[in-house]
């Protein structure tokens, strides 16, 4: 299967290598991207013609690639560009790349830069799977020391907390009754805002990989362990719940982080745009890399921020 895909990610990133290498082969042209390559060894062009027709150019190493052309773009983990350190260079080098990366014609996937970012945002994603019928741990996000102290003591201090837009850990046990998990700034000083949620116990926990309508669940059972993951079956309507919690912010892929409880219920932690999925695969060999190909190669319609 042809096609040309733009991956625009972070140095280093064996997923997205993968990927392109699973892509090519298919028959599929894929150019990992760095955006700290900018201005260096990459270089991006716009010409616009009187009537606002527009031609996007990428030049890095030897290669040449029309924008204009790509079957879809993967924003796997993209940074900036280097720019020329800090200052106006930098802002002006971002800028303009922002501009060309939201102004592409191609689908994106898991969607627009926008409508990432607004996936992103904890409390959205909290708002919308509650609507939808998820069960949440009760939680505070706030910039309020007093407010933060108070639920601590509500709950006992058997709470997690974390720097807002950090993902939670997968801690690798649970705490016994009575191990108190403290505040991490006890004075109020920062970093703020917080999350707090109280501890939810539990017998798993589960990272759920969608890939446009197709779904792969997987038991941590230890994060220390890879003989510890295995494929799980969700029950039916967790499973239509996790479709429909994507379909409403707007993403083709990512990864939900469930809890499930000793008595059988599964809670909401997040859901993570960049989530990894690639250690999953090789465990279990659920075919994640095929669905996701699948969905780079025959993507959906750009979503609207």
């Amino acid at each position: 299967m042809s096609g040309t895909v733009l991956v625009l990610t972070e140095d280093g990133d064996p997923q997205a290598r993968h990927v392109a290498r699973a892509l090519a082969g298919r028959g599929a042209d894929t150019l990992v991207l760095v955006p700290e390559w900018f201005p260096g060894s990459a270089r991006l062009s716009v010409t616009l013609d009187p009537s606002g027709s527009a031609r996007r150019t990428l030049v890095t190493g030897d290669r040449r690639l029309d924008l204009d052309r790509l079957t879809s773009v993967w924003f796997r983990r993209p940074g900036p560009p280097a720019g020329a350190g800090s200052g106006e260079s930098a802002v002006q080098q971002n800028g303009f790349a922002s501009d060309v990366w939201d102004t592409l014609a191609c689908p994106a996937v898991p969607a627009s830069r926008a409508v990432i970012q607004r996936a992103q945002r904890k409390l959205y994603q909290l708002s919308v799977a509650g609507r939808l019928g998820f069960e949440l741990p009760s939680t505070l996000i706030s910039t309020d020391h007093d407010e933060l102290l108070d639920f601590y003591l509500a709950h006992q201090g058997q709470i997690v907390t974390r720097v807002l837009d950090r993902p939670w850990a997968i801690p690798e046990r649970n705490p016994s009754e009575d191990e108190v998990v403290t505040l991490s700034d006890p004075h109020g000083t920062g970093p703020f805002p917080l999350v707090a949620q109280a501890h939810v116990l539990r017998r798993l926990a589960l990272r759920v990989v969608v890939t446009g309508a197709r779904l792969f669940a997987a038991e941590i059972h230890s994060p220390r362990s890879t003989r510890r993951l295995r494929p799980h079956r969700l029950p039916e309507d967790v499973h239509r719940r996790c479709l429909r919690l994507m379909r409403h912010l707007g993403l083709s892929f990512g990864t939900i982080d469930l809890t499930l409880t000793p008595e059988g219920r599964y809670v909401f932690l997040e859901v993570n745009p960049e989530g990894g999925f690639l250690l999953i695969e090789q465990i279990t060999a659920m075919p994640i890399t095929e669905a996701l190909c699948d969905l780079l190669l025959t993507p959906p319609a750009p979503e609207q921020a």
